[in-house]
């Protein structure tokens, strides 16, 4: 199906002024749909659509653009891939898309990207290798935790990929101190050692005694228990959901800060818990070596 410019940008502004309905059309249109729509977001072409129009219905005037390039790249990779071969202005279009799309010919961008000197790209970067990386990359990866631009991002790339090698470097920074940053290094060590059957020598532990989770009211409004993914005697991993509450305006997720056992959950009667009751308790412990 060849679809003039005129209908492809009707579908793509029907689609980004928040008609599901029009992706399909969009789809069937084939790879000429991708092609218009990275025309006008690399300012070759003028777009159909009001961006003050979208942030108003969708107030992210990023979000549906970039979801139609994410469905158009993935029906139409080999299009994608030209495109932006023929055109290297297209490659800041490919770069926020490729942590969605598993394909090697990605790797060429996400391995000039990950040596950049923008800390953006090189976070992209990261999330892109985390899809379509491999333990080659373990050594190039581990490099970016000593950048606190990109560190986030090369954690959790590192417990994706899973190689041995990513071992040592999470554990220093697991062990550095008792920041967020470092449960977050001792998650994916903890991701890592499941990939490649266990610690590579037993570690030690230092206990932590009781870590107590307690519900605190927002606005006044009690919280309702939705979901308990625990019970008393289960072991938990640093960083693991154990418990979602919910109330009329948001929900909050009860993690794990550190490894542990839980030692006691306790919900009011009906699932409501007051402010200040006690959900969950962790007898939480902390790997020191």
């Amino acid at each position: 199906m060849d679809l003039a410019h005129e209908a492809i940008d009707g579908l793509l502004t029907d689609y980004l002024y928040g008609d599901d309905r029009a992706l399909d059309s969009l789809l069937a249109a084939g790879p000429a749909s991708l092609r218009r729509l990275l025309a006008i977001r690399a300012g070759r072409a003028e777009p159909g659509w009001d961006m003050a129009e979208i942030v108003r219905r969708d107030r992210d005037d990023y979000r549906r653009p970039l979801e139609a390039q994410i469905h158009l790249a993935r029906a139409f990779p080999d299009t994608f891939f030209d495109e932006v071969a023929e055109d290297p202005a297209q490659e800041s279009a490919l770069m926020e898309t490729l942590e969605y799309i598993k394909d090697p010919r990605a790797l060429p961008f996400l391995e000039r990207q990950l040596r950049t000197r923008s800390p953006e790209y090189r976070r992209r970067a990261l999330r892109g290798l985390a899809e379509n990386g491999s333990a080659d990359h373990t050594e190039a990866v581990a490099a970016c935790l000593a950048d606190p631009e990109t560190r986030s991002e090369a954690v959790d790339t590192l417990a994706r990929l899973g190689d041995v090698r990513a071992v040592g470097p999470l554990l220093r920074e697991h062990l550095a101190d008792d920041s967020s940053f470092a449960r977050c290094a001792g998650a994916a060590l903890d991701q890592v050692e499941q990939r490649i059957g266990g610690p590579l020598v037993p570690p030690v532990w230092r206990e932590l005694g009781p870590a107590v989770f307690t519900a605190q009211a927002v606005m006044g409004v009690p919280w309702c228990v939705a979901e308990v993914l625990v019970e008393p005697g289960q072991t938990v991993r640093g960083g693991e959901l154990m418990a979602v509450l919910e109330n009329d305006a948001i929900c909050q997720e009860l993690i794990a800060d550190w490894p542990g056992t839980v030692t006691e959950v306790r919900i009011a009667v009906d699932d409501e818990v007051p402010e200040g009751a006690v959900l969950l308790v962790v007898q939480s412990r902390r790997r020191i070596g």
